[in-house]
């Protein structure tokens, strides 16, 4: 098996999101291929779905994804298609040729690929269809596995990277001194929080919430002098560092909501998921996730930044 590391071009993208089983998935492609083509549209490349949720995590009906297909061409969207853009980045991705139901082993091994490798994931996987069920035998089918990542490499030398914009220099100057509460260890897709002796005390009753919010210092970078970037995620739009999560920025303090999977108080050690901070990384403070606080009812995001991640954290 082929593993590529691929840079992916921005594409316009109708879609349809959807919760229920994947085997209304080829119901979905063609309701979405008929809508392109009654609106006069040109398809440029073969259907794909996002899958935001894990068959090995949810019941059937609960699955939620989304079918996309790029096309060219001017339309709006309606109440049930919606026009997304699939913003420029980079892809870890396979070729699998096959029964779909015979692919899980291969989502396997592209994640022990990219946790092997210099890459980190940066949304929801894919599959695009490059060859319909209908006119080919199941062991001819054609599915890539498409797993959007961060090239870590890039990262290491940010001032040589042609995805960082020239910025004046600035100045940071020191005026406070945070004391992390405790520090990262990574373990597997999954994180450990270690809590110093003396902050322990403050963990009491984190238990009772199902998500927490980290704050992080992003201590290892050094180019706190940037102001504007093109984004890993987007690497076709100037964006400033204001209006991203990046860690390269004045003060490099990262934030990240995590889902609860085990508080032990009496060691200061919670276990959480979805952490994006390496081994070793201060902790600097810990809120419980309060929707009445932390939720937006209809939040506006650009549309490039709509189909790598989930609208929810689960």
């Amino acid at each position: 098996m082929k593993i590529e590391l691929k840079t992916v071009e921005e594409n316009q993208v109708a879609s349809i999101s959807h919760v229920g089983p994947v085997e209304e998935m080829g119901e979905l492609i063609g309701e979405l291929t008929g809508w392109i083509i009654q609106k006069g549209l040109q398809i440029t490349q073969p259907p794909f779905v996002v899958y935001y949720t894990s068959p090995m995590e949810v019941f059937p009906e609960k699955m939620e994804y989304e079918v996309g297909i790029p096309f060219k061409g001017e339309a709006k969207e309606d109440e049930h298609v919606n026009i997304k853009i699939m913003p420029k980045h980079k892809t870890i991705s396979t070729l699998f040729k096959g029964p779909y139901q015979e692919i899980g082993p291969i989502y396997a091994e592209i994640m022990q690929h990219i946790m092997e490798g210099k890459y980190e994931m940066i949304g929801a996987p894919r599959e695009a269809y490059l060859n319909n069920p209908q006119e080919v035998p199941e062991n001819e089918l054609l599915t890539e596995v498409i797993f959007p990542v961060i090239d870590l490499e890039d990262c290491e030398n940010p001032t040589e990277n042609v995805n960082i914009a020239e910025n004046p220099e600035i100045t940071i100057e020191n005026s406070y001194t945070i004391s992390p509460i405790g520090y990262t260890k990574r373990n597997g897709m999954d994180a450990i929080l270690e809590i110093n002796g003396k902050y322990i005390p403050g963990l009491k009753e984190l238990a009772n919430f199902s998500h927490v919010m980290v704050l992080w210092l992003a201590d290892k970078i050094e180019n706190r002098n940037i102001l504007q970037m093109y984004p890993p995620y987007s690497m076709n739009t100037l964006t400033g560092v204001f209006a991203t999560r990046a860690e390269y920025r004045p003060n490099p303090i990262a934030v990240t909501t995590c889902k609860i999977l085990n508080v032990n108080e009496e060691k200061g050690i919670i276990t959480v998921a979805n952490l994006d901070a390496i081994d070793g990384t201060p902790i600097i403070d810990l809120k419980p996730y309060m929707p009445s606080f932390d939720r937006v009812k209809e939040p506006k995001i650009p549309k490039r930044l709509s189909f790598l991640w989930p609208e929810w954290v689960h």
